[in-house]
């Protein structure tokens, strides 16, 4: 393909082959900077899955639900899996670091793998949170049976959620992943991937908007109707930490610079409002701190 009709592609650019790493300032000090706090949010994650994953379902125990475990675990999964291909689709080539590398390599679908894997698990984590507060309505609606309907409702939802991405991401299939040069602030050398020669014409940005839209209308109603379902204050406190950070995709901004933070901020509050209120992992806090008491008593007694 002629990569002179791509606007702002670099490949095969003689500049930007011969460009040279170096500190290019708030490009490589945004790429680190993600790095403090997501990875103990991935622990916090993989704490949260592994509950799922090792408990015997078949054996109930008080304030364990499979399905709240299994919806919150996708949820934060996709959205973690976003996270890092939207890492890998801006702020990690707008160091600079793999511009050269870029620039001396043509068009191809390996770049657009990334663009794709990017929109998929983000329309993932738009819809996945949206089954928490029904299934949560199932429960105080069915006291006796919402095991019964909630499976039921899981298997048919995260089904659906799955395979509903391909229906926003289709016109990918013929376009080919480009190599761009990111516009002011970014200094000469800060790159991007993106996409170019989309299906019909189209562009991810129509998809985006009708699925925040959805979404958001459908997580507010269901999250709202929770909320007067519920009857302690501490419940309400919690549905409405669901409703700011769980229950939407944030709409804050979407500038390059800024829009990162926004999806990171509802990642991190997520994962860590379900792991410090949750009874099974505070059950846990207490009995390690129960056990660092007796071993400080025994101690002392010795």
């Amino acid at each position: 393909m002629n990569t002179t009709v791509i606007p702002g592609a670099i490949h095969y650019n003689i500049s930007y082959i011969n460009y040279q790493y170096e500190y290019n300032g708030f490009p490589t000090i945004l790429a680190i900077i993600p790095w403090i706090y997501m990875l103990p949010t991935l622990f916090v994650i993989l704490k949260i899955f592994s509950i799922y994953l090792q408990t015997d379902w078949d054996n109930l125990e008080p304030g364990k639900n499979q399905h709240v475990f299994l919806s919150i675990s996708l949820s934060l999964i996709f959205s973690y899996l976003f996270f890092i291909f939207d890492y890998i689709e801006v702020r990690l080539p707008a160091t600079g670091y793999f511009t050269s590398y870029c620039a001396g390599m043509g068009p191809n679908h390996l770049l657009k793998m990334v663009i794709f894997f990017a929109f998929y698990s983000n329309y993932c984590a738009m819809a996945f949170p949206f089954l928490m507060p029904v299934i949560r309505l199932v429960i105080l609606m069915y006291p006796k049976d919402y095991n019964k309907y909630n499976k039921i409702i899981m298997r048919i939802f995260v089904s659906l959620i799955l395979i509903y991405p391909i229906s926003c991401t289709f016109f990918l299939l013929p376009a080919i992943g480009t190599c761009k040069q990111l516009e002011y602030p970014y200094q000469f050398g800060s790159i991007w991937i993106y996409y170019y020669g989309a299906a019909f014409g189209l562009r991810n940005s129509t998809f985006y908007l009708a699925n925040i839209i959805i979404w958001l209308s459908l997580a507010i109603i269901a999250n709202v109707t929770l909320f007067y379902k519920l009857e302690k204050a501490k419940e309400r406190l919690i549905t409405l930490l669901y409703l700011i950070f769980y229950g939407t995709t944030s709409p804050m901004a979407y500038s390059t610079v800024i829009r990162p933070f926004s999806n990171e901020l509802q990642i991190c509050m997520v994962a860590w409002t379900f792991y410090r209120t949750h009874p099974v992992f505070n059950k846990a806090l207490v009995n390690t701190e129960g056990a660092s008491m007796e071993r400080r008593e025994h101690s002392r007694e010795s």
